[in-house]
């Protein structure tokens, strides 16, 4: 056999192993050197299913992301013309989407130092984040201080001085967090506490759910990341302003009227217990363990007076005693119950 022929049969050998991984879904027009270089994530999907981690957040519903991102596209457009103002110089927010993480993961994948804001944005509950670019800041701070806007080649943590700055450039922000939703709901922004270690900033526990609106802030050629983080608790005061929950009718009339109709009837059929009341006596243990046969009864109750009708345990009628034929009887003589 030649070495020609030994090629053939290990190429289509490659094929068949690639078919049998890929299964019987796999495109015809699939590429060979994809399937043979495929990663073993892949691999790991078609061992079994993959554990769920019940900590992680969990999915929100259509109607809540379409009002938040009505509120991030809202905070670009604000956030251009007013830093555009500030800084007189052309500044661009840009609304980059939605995520959600972990708290814990969050501070974890963090830069040190950094710039991270705690505020309260009442009527929201507890605690929200701000996260700003390091160099943003410096940035900012220089631009607002006279000097020329030019990244920093290293970054820091800030002075006092440097810290008020950015607690108001923090509010200012939040300011125009406002008046994105202004629409949907009155904010009230007040600043907490501002640090550049993030691991020192307290007010959420580590498996708090966050959804993160994620913006790109562009000053000339520098690009920076900016973030509000809320913590999924925090709309629990406003949820159905975010996330109003849809009723959908999905009887016609006519199947309602038949529904109650069936439980009418239901109800009308089902069997109840009537008792009529001869009389009541109060008697202690005693007496009653000394009744025998042929003892007499004295009820605290006159022979003409109205009995009680009772219908599962509630007083519901009063009548008169009698007899129908030759069965003993009682006529309802006044309702007791209007039910």
């Amino acid at each position: 056999m030649s070495n020609s022929d030994n090629d053939s049969l290990d190429l289509e050998a490659a094929i068949g192993a690639a078919e049998e991984l890929l299964g019987d879904e796999a495109p015809l027009g699939a590429d060979l050197d994809e399937v043979l270089n495929a990663d073993s994530d892949a691999e790991d999907h078609l061992a079994g299913p993959s554990p769920y981690d019940f900590n992680r957040p969990h999915s929100i519903s259509r109607a809540f992301e379409q009002n938040l991102r009505a509120i991030g596209e809202g905070f670009a457009k604000v956030g251009t013309i007013n830093f555009t103002s500030l800084l007189r110089m052309s500044i661009q927010v840009e609304f980059k989407g939605i995520s959600q993480m972990v708290y814990g993961d969050y501070i974890a994948q963090m830069d040190q130092p950094t710039c991270l804001a705690l505020v309260t944005l009442a009527p929201l509950k507890g605690h929200c984040l701000v996260h700003l670019d390091l160099g943003l800041c410096f940035i900012v701070m220089k631009k607002l201080m006279g000097g020329v806007p030019n990244p920093e080649d290293t970054v820091r943590e800030f002075t006092e001085i440097e810290r008020g700055i950015n607690a108001e450039l923090v509010n200012r922000f939040t300011d125009i967090l406002a008046k994105a939703a202004n629409k949907m709901v009155e904010l009230q922004p007040a600043f907490v506490s501002l640090e550049n270690n993030p691991n020192y900033l307290g007010g959420l526990a580590d498996g708090e759910n966050l959804i993160l609106l994620k913006f790109k802030v562009q000053m000339n050629a520098v690009e920076s990341p900016v973030e509000l983080a809320f913590p999924l608790s925090a709309f629990a005061p406003v949820k159905d302003i975010f996330d109003p929950e849809e009723t959908l009718d999905l009887r016609t009339p006519e199947e309602l009227r038949q529904d109650r109709k069936h439980i009418l009837e239901m109800v009308r059929s089902t069997g109840s217990e009537l008792l009529v009341e001869l009389g009541e006596l109060e008697s202690n243990l005693d007496q009653i363990m000394k009744l025998k046969e042929g003892d007499i009864i004295h009820l605290p109750q006159g022979v003409d007076a109205p009995l009680k009708v009772k219908i599962e345990g509630e007083d519901s009628w009063l009548g008169e005693a009698g007899r129908l034929g030759q069965n003993r009887a009682v006529k309802l003589v006044g309702k007791l119950n209007k039910e």
